[in-house]
């Protein structure tokens, strides 16, 4: 981190309302979403942030911790704090989107199709998980390596029941949004989904399609979704590195008035 850049760049505002600490925190995020601030980089010191700010040791340590907490930086006794590889932050409080969720962090979403194709089902398992009507066995199939800013992130296999959007293997979804595609070219209201996030190790398949070494950790993510209807929409499986991706949860008493508590459950598998 460069000294003198921040020293040129940075002041506190007096007129906003949010405190001190999280101005600075806000600055920091913003450097680092933009390129200035690279993985890799060292902070400069509290004690030095202190006296070229004016503040108090306490102010300094809330911002820090707030963007450790954030995963923004990471601290190391003895040789201080770096700014950390970016990571895909996934909230799992709502339904996910891959493309919205990296224009939110102000990364440019892309996708490199591997496959995009109709299948007649023969899984009678994966037939049922899509609740196939009588006599429909065609699935849209397609398989994505979805990145962010250039760099894989995820691997998408996802099925489609084709009669609810006949036609959709026209569509190029090497930028185009699956999910904004079937909303509004298809008119269905997605509205829920269900998924489980499983810890694996990464094989050499996945790892060579991924950009990183094998065996390395990872996640396996399932997801079955539905329409406001109750039909199942789609059904993923997907492969990410544990090093690209940290899960988020919003979780509330019941009696919180106004907010929805999340029905959170671990399992632990003997």
């Amino acid at each position: 981190m460069d000294r003198e850049y921040f020293k040129k760049t940075f002041r506190f505002s007096q007129d906003m309302l949010s405190p001190l600490y999280a101005q600075l925190a806000n600055y920091i995020k913003i450097q680092i979403q933009a390129g200035v601030f690279k993985p890799g980089d060292r902070v400069i010191a509290e004690n030095e942030l202190c006296e070229i700010l004016n503040v108090s040791r306490t102010t300094i340590r809330q911002c820090m911790n707030q963007l450790t907490e954030e995963g923004y930086i990471v601290r190391y006794r003895g040789k201080g704090s770096f700014i950390a590889d970016q990571k895909l932050k996934r909230p799992i409080s709502y339904l996910y989107d891959f493309t919205e969720n990296m224009l939110s962090l102000g990364a440019e979403p892309t996708s490199v199709v591997l496959k995009s194709e109709l299948l007649e089902l023969k899984d009678e398992k994966l037939s049922d998980t899509l609740q196939m009507p009588s006599g429909q066995r065609t699935a849209f199939h397609l398989t994505r390596l979805r990145c962010a800013n250039g760099e894989p992130i995820l691997l998408e296999d996802t099925y489609i029941p084709y009669y609810l959007c006949p036609g959709i293997e026209l569509y190029n979804f090497s930028s185009s949004s699956l999910y904004h595609t079937l909303k509004e070219r298809y008119s269905l209201n997605l509205y829920h989904a269900n998924e489980t996030i499983e810890a694996i190790i990464i094989n050499k398949r996945f790892a060579e399609l991924l950009k990183c070494s094998a065996r390395v950790p990872g996640y396996s993510i399932t997801r079955i979704s539905h329409l406001d209807s109750g039909y199942v929409f789609e059904y993923t499986a997907s492969v990410t590195r544990a090093d690209k991706c940290i899960f988020e949860l919003d979780l509330y008493q019941h009696q919180n008035a106004g907010k929805t508590p999340i029905d959170f459950q671990r399992r632990i598998s003997l």
